[in-house]
């Protein structure tokens, strides 16, 4: 291995973590969440949500991550240091990159994968890896192919327009990053090694259980499909709704506008 390949590799290795499943069981080994187990080995990646540096970085390597819904970046500023970070389009490797909070780069020669504060972001751009509080890493489109729009700035917020229709007010000093996520490639799941694959067990039917394990079980042959189908609870899990209303209320009035002056 050279030298060059050596530095690379113990950079890099501290940005990786090895994922433990649990399999769906808790402390005492017991089955407490149906339907997972198995699944190919995962490597959690750290990814820079903060990009606060003030620096010009190149994109050296990109990355499908099995634990999210977008590609990720390797980025090495000037400085030495090497992060991953959310990929956005029409970015490709060798590109130069920049983040921080100052604005050392003029509004016209803004690229994608730009990460600035909202008050240095023109108007009616295309924004994603948002931030809701400064300093506190970016929470909102995060996922692949979600982006946002900003639509306006008074004196000390800026107003986004999301996907959902939502519009949040939020600080000026926010981190965003120019552009929108690029969506891993959707896999075809064509068998059942592929599922198992994934982390999820077969599933049984109720009616194919015993009377001790299900509502439906028990019987010879097979059964008639009952009046009311319950799950393994013998909870009513159809014609009812499971959504409570009141607290989904008191979340759109949390969240429509956030603030940071609380």
């Amino acid at each position: 291995m050279s030298y060059l390949k050596y530095t690379f590799f113990c950079k890099t290795k501290k940005l990786y973590w090895g994922l433990k499943h649990s399999g769906g069981r808790n402390f005492q080994g017991r089955v407490c969440i149906r339907g997972q187990g198995g699944g190919n080995k995962r490597i959690y990646r750290y990814i820079d949500f903060f990009r606060r540096l003030n620096q010009e970085g190149i994109v050296l390597r990109i990355y499908t991550d099995p634990n999210r819904t977008s590609k990720i970046m390797l980025i090495q500023y000037k400085n030495g240091l090497q992060c991953f970070s959310l990929l956005q389009e029409n970015i490709y490797i060798n590109k130069n990159i920049y983040s921080g909070s100052i604005n050392l780069k003029e509004p016209e020669t803004l690229c994608f994968g730009d990460s600035l504060p909202l008050k240095i972001m023109p108007l009616f751009t295309i924004l994603s890896n948002i931030e809701t509080k400064p300093f506190s890493g970016s929470t909102l489109c995060r996922a692949g192919g979600v982006s946002s729009i900003l639509i306006g700035k008074t004196k000390n917020k800026a107003i986004l327009k999301l996907n959902s229709g939502w519009q949040f007010n939020l600080d000026l000093n926010c981190i965003s990053s120019f552009g929108v996520g690029v969506r891993n490639s959707i896999a075809y799941i064509g068998s059942a090694g592929k599922n198992r694959a994934l982390g999820v067990r077969p599933k049984v039917r109720g009616v194919a259980q015993n009377p001790c394990d299900h509502p439906h079980g028990g019987g010879n042959g097979k059964k008639s499909k009952p009046v009311v189908p319950r799950n393994a609870w013998s909870t009513v899990f159809k014609w009812k709704h499971t959504k409570n209303k009141k607290y989904d209320i008191l979340n759109r009035r949390k969240y429509k506008n956030l603030t940071t002056n609380k």
